[in-house]
């Protein structure tokens, strides 16, 4: 909480507050705060013991006198990861150490050096933290010290009486007596002999043993007992003792645990040597990331003889120096690390409620903008200023690796320094324990609306480990959202030999063009055209090619190229076999301008006339094409009721209308462009001039429907799917059908209100619309009041709307009035293509 809020908080809370305090709601008016955010504060500052609360509803805060704050720890917090992976264990451990009268026996197992006997200290702390009376003692013993020698091993643990055996020279107490009303901790218990394992158990069921050599008398002990093992327990225990350890906690290995607490480790341990030598460190971070990531035997016990080792060598290079730099190169940064033995600590209750509060926000149904929103104010709010990542090893190493990988691809870090600096505090406070379902939920909201920032997001945290990537890469994406464009329609690529060729062009043309365009591929200088193939269909995989692809290249067969790619494709393909800078900054211009993907390619056998560019035809494969006038979604269901018709061996290509009719102009000039295309589907009437037949799916309503399909789709539909298809597009063109396509409008009141624009414009017009015309006009408008509710893209007019008449009225100006009734109902507008569109549907 900033300094400024945590004092007037408590200013109005001493000055305006009466004999019952005041309410949240009042609090929140007075700081003029959302609720939410004066709720946390005021649970902050009730946890600090500053403040004090009182009734249940309403809750009445008001100030004490008190402003100390009053730490109340639980001692397994010193365990890095008692919040995280260990969590469930400690549970376990405190369940097992508190229940009556004496615990149940508990087991530790896991690889040496993984922290049993520091686990078992802590457990031990938090029966004195109870004030537990068998909190007296607590015995270490290492049953691998006597393990070739089990009568000895039998007389430490049970004792034995004067005379019991050679050399037993006097009465001798055992460990369970020494240990009666305490604990007694046995590590390497599997070092038991089975005849030492069985009289072990014995006390375990009866609470009594006999020392060696006594034959009537029997002592009884209550003791607390904890065991450890490095093996696995079942192989080398005897079953009857095993059985009778009610609890087993396994602890993982050091390499197994999550990175984030294997870092947290690492600055602790580094921390602890800086205090023992009194000198802060600057580490360099190569060194933190191979001690991050380092498999060894002894886990974390040898991976404080490594750190050892380190400050040591350190040492020796320069005693001198308060400040001792560990290793020589500082090429990838540095984690400071300070000597003062106080450090700033949030209290866990704050944490868990900041967790919640940032889990809530992200599960909620804001819109994407609404939701980079809510997390910058809850940062603002809540984390700036708590939360540094100075000195947060892997804070530093997700910005030091998301700039490196920031300036490869567009060279501009305040692009994203405000929202990297955001998402390591976010990540300070939910420590990665967001689920993967939530985080998989709100990439796939992102994708749909935002695709492009959504890639950034993704290509600019590689390199990330696994465990934290899918976080950093979400959030990132989120508070990025708006700044790049998401009307750049084409996916661009840049691939060349060399280790940075390519993406040294990519971070030029992106940062000059001002906005994410390209992606970029080095190829190994060795790379053969098979090799770069490979790695640019992984590249097609991840996106969306419905549009086009635009590649620059510096290498390989054109034709081959192209034929290999383009089955992968759905939209276009461009390649120019010539990549230089101004070459893609000549492409990334005409991206960013909204140029069509045709224009780009007669642009570039222009432009680029001294290289060798090659660009084909619309698709290499047998194709129907599939456009709706009324927008992408109808089309997208169009193709579905297709494919599960038609031949399987034709492609279906999704285009929008206006892509189309710039493919059919094209297809004038080129008689070969369209040659594998059998057939154009549409929802209107198309002035297609090519040798490509057409077909208005509107015509499956009339009444002869049955045998324009069998003579327009012979040899690409079997002649017995024709009645089912012919069914399922009558569904599709209905209201029944069209109240399905409808995502959240009412399709009752919506269709009604389209209804009567379309008798409205029967009558403004002086038309006599058919049945399937009126259909197809009721349809359009029902889904474009949605599309216009959720914007969809707008694309430029090819001619000028106030000129356009129907009938000799002018028709942009009465279309206007007719619609003004929806526009102001739904709080839209209607945009001028979407006029254009109306006039195309009503002017065939």
């Amino acid at each position: 909480m900033r300094k400024e809020t945590h004092d007037l908080i408590l200013n109005i809370l001493e000055s305006e507050s009466k004999n019952k305090g005041l309410t949240t709601v009042e609090v929140a008016e007075l700081l003029k705060l959302s609720r939410s955010a004066t709720s946390l504060y005021l649970n902050e500052l009730l946890e600090n013991n500053e403040i004090k609360q009182m009734g249940i509803r309403p809750v009445y805060w008001t100030s004490i006198d008190n402003r100390n704050i009053k730490e109340i720890s639980d001692v397994f917090e010193q365990y890095i990861g008692y919040d995280g992976s260990a969590q469930e264990a400690i549970e376990k451990c405190k369940a097992a150490i508190l229940y009556p009268p004496v615990g149940l026996p508990l087991l530790l197992s896991g690889p040496s050096g993984v922290g049993k006997s520091y686990l078992a200290k802590l457990i031990f702390e938090y029966l004195k933290e109870k004030r537990k009376d068998e909190a007296q003692t607590f015995i270490v013993f290492n049953c691998a010290d006597y393990a070739n020698n089990p009568e000895l091993l039998s007389s430490i643990l049970f004792g034995h009486t004067k005379g019991a055996f050679t050399g037993a020279d006097s009465e001798k107490k055992g460990l369970l007596a020494l240990a009666d009303g305490g604990v007694l901790f046995l590590d390497e218990v599997h070092r038991l002999s089975h005849e030492n394992q069985e009289k072990l158990f014995q006390f375990m069921d009866s609470g009594q043993f006999r020392p060696i050599g006594e034959e009537a008398k029997v002592i009884s002990s209550k003791v607390r007992l904890m065991f450890a093992t490095t093996e696995e327990p079942k192989d080398v225990l005897l079953p009857t003792f095993y059985r009778r350890i009610s609890v087993t906690v396994n602890l993982p290995a050091l390499h197994e645990r999550p990175i984030l607490e294997r870092i947290a480790l690492l600055h602790h341990l580094f921390a602890r040597e800086a205090i023992r030598l009194n000198r802060d460190f600057e580490v360099d971070n190569q060194i933190f990331k191979e001690l991050i990531d380092v498999q060894i035997p002894g886990n974390v016990g040898s991976l404080v003889n490594k750190i050892q080792m380190y400050c040591a060598d350190s040492l020796r290079k320069d005693d001198s120096e308060k400040h001792l730099i560990i290793g020589s190169d500082h090429a990838h940064g540095y984690t400071f690390i300070t000597s003062e033995k106080t450090t700033p600590k949030v209290k866990s209750n704050y944490l868990e409620q900041l967790n919640d509060a940032f889990i809530s926000i992200l599960d909620s149904d804001d819109s994407i903008p609404e939701l980079k929103e809510d997390l910058f104010q809850f940062d603002a709010h809540f984390l700036e200023g708590n939360f540094h990542s100075q000195q947060d090893v892997y804070a530093n190493q997700i910005i030091s690796l998301i700039e490196k990988n920031n300036r490869l691809m567009i060279d501009n870090l305040d692009l994203t320094k405000r929202a990297l600096t955001s998402v390591v505090r976010l990540l300070q406070v939910n420590k990665n324990t967001v689920s993967l379902q939530l985080l998989k939920q709100v990439k796939n909201k992102l994708s749909q609306s935002y695709p492009r920032t959504t890639l950034f997001a993704h290509y600019v945290t590689d390199g990330l480990s696994p465990e934290v990537r899918l976080f950093v890469e979400v959030i990132l994406g989120i508070l990025l959202v708006d700044k790049f464009s998401e009307d750049i329609k084409y996916h661009a690529l840049l691939v060349a030999h060399g280790e940075t060729t390519a993406t040294s062009i990519q971070a030029v043309a992106n940062k000059l063009s001002g906005e994410y365009i390209f992606d970029a591929i080095n190829m190994p200088l060795t790379s053969s055209i098979r090799d770069v193939i490979t790695q640019v269909k992984i590249w097609l995989s991840e996106r969306d090619t419905s549009e086009g692809v635009i590649m620059l290249v510096d290498m390989g067969s054109l034709t081959q190229l192209y034929k290999s790619l383009k089955p992968q494709i759905l939209g276009e393909l461009l390649v120019i076999n010539n990549l230089t800078t101004s070459y893609a900054l000549e492409v990334g211009n005409q991206l960013v301008n909204g140029q069509m993907f045709y224009e780009i390619a007669r642009s570039a056998e222009k432009t680029f006339v001294t290289n060798v560019q090659y660009f084909e035809g619309f698709s290499v494969e047998k194709n129907i094409i599939i456009s709706s006038i009324s927008g992408s979604d109808v089309s997208k269901k169009l193709k579905e009721i297709c494919e599960k018709n038609l031949n399987p061996d034709i492609k279906l290509i999704v285009l929008n209308f206006n892509e189309l009719r710039n493919i059919l102009e094209r297809a004038t000039t080129d008689q070969n462009y369209l040659k594998e295309t059998s057939l154009i589907l549409t929802t209107s009437y198309l002035d297609n001039q090519s040798d490509v037949p057409s077909i208005n799916l509107l015509d499956v309503l009339d009444v002869d429907a049955e045998d324009q399909m069998q003579s327009i789709f012979k040899n690409l539909i079997h002649p017995n799917n024709i009645p089912n298809f012919l069914n399922e597009f009558i569904h599709f063109f209905s209201k029944e059908g069209l109240s399905e396509k409808l995502e959240f409008l009412n399709p009752d009141v919506i269709i009604r209100q389209v209804e009567a624009i379309t008798e409205k414009t029967e009558k403004r017009f002086n038309l006599q619309l058919s049945a399937k015309m009126k259909f197809n006009l009721t349809m359009h408008l029902a889904l474009m009041v949605e599309r216009m509710m959720l914007g969809d893209q707008d694309y430029p007019v090819p001619c000028d709307l106030s000129e356009l008449k129907i009938n000799q009225k002018y028709f942009y100006q009465n279309m206007k009035d007719i619609v003004s009734g929806l526009e102001q109902f739904y709080r839209i507008t209607i945009s001028d293509w979407e006029h254009f569109v109306l006039y195309e549907i009503l002017n065939p």
